[in-house]
């Protein structure tokens, strides 16, 4: 029902690509999309993710941020600029977005995961314990979750709990590779 050449038409067909893992041909229609309106909320958020899974960090910021620009209250534009940020080792940036991501979707475990990790680079390993947890409460399937806070109680000498995190998230790899 949309017009086919409008700039929701090359959204929506981008969303589909980027399903379907076309990424290249994804990106022309958000390009497309943007020439014919540059505010179209989403668009940025694609090509900043796409950016981002590419490794072009900082255009992936720069996108994100526009997103966010258009979009203030985008909990997962924040959640892949934190990621960006994570990347990039601009750890208070990446704490800042992800703080802003879980506070607009607090039962998201993405950002926990990513905070918990930014926390263990800073060396707050009690901040990075919590974030962790929050992250295996959310999903506790999250075998990253598992492993980052199993290496983070083998730092601390909880080598018991360490084991079992370890474990845990052993077993969960197991599962994934099934």
């Amino acid at each position: 029902k949309l017009p086919p050449d409008s700039a929701a038409a090359h959204l929506v067909t981008a969303r589909m690509m980027v399903r379907a893992e076309f990424d290249e041909a994804a990106e022309e229609e958000l390009k497309k999309a943007l020439a014919k309106d540059p505010r179209l909320p989403q668009a940025h958020f694609l090509l900043g993710q796409t950016a981002l899974f590419r490794g072009r960090l900082d255009e992936s910021v720069a996108l994100l941020q526009k997103e966010l620009d258009l979009n203030p209250g985008d909990a997962m534009a924040f959640y892949r600029l934190g990621d960006a940020y994570s990347r990039q080792l601009k750890w208070e940036e990446a704490i800042a977005a992800l703080q802003k991501s879980a506070w607009l979707n607090p039962y998201f475990s993405g950002p926990y995961l990513l905070l918990g990790r930014a926390y263990m680079k800073k060396a707050q390993p009690a901040v990075a314990e919590g974030m962790l947890r929050r992250a295996i409460q959310y999903d506790p399937n999250n075998k990253a979750a598992h492993y980052l806070l199993g290496q983070l109680l083998q730092q601390a000498g909880r080598t018991e709990e360490a084991r079992r995190e370890l474990e845990i998230a052993e077993r969960l790899q197991g599962t994934t590779e099934r």
